[in-house]
């Protein structure tokens, strides 16, 4: 019973992750070669962090 409850604690905190990425990749989109929150060069550094967590 307690494997169970930590693998639903780990699928819980991937799903959580997985959100996340997609909030952030949302908000952190390419504005013509910049950052629309960020103003920097497209990808910015959240937008590179957040990618992988979707293929979680």
């Amino acid at each position: 019973m307690a494997e169970t409850l930590t693998d639903d604690r780990v699928n819980a905190e991937i799903d959580a992750l997985h959100r996340l990425a997609a909030v952030v990749l949302h908000e952190h989109a390419n504005h013509h070669g910049l950052c629309a929150v960020c103003g920097c060069a497209f990808p910015c550094v959240r937008a590179v962090l957040a990618e992988p967590n979707l293929a979680l």
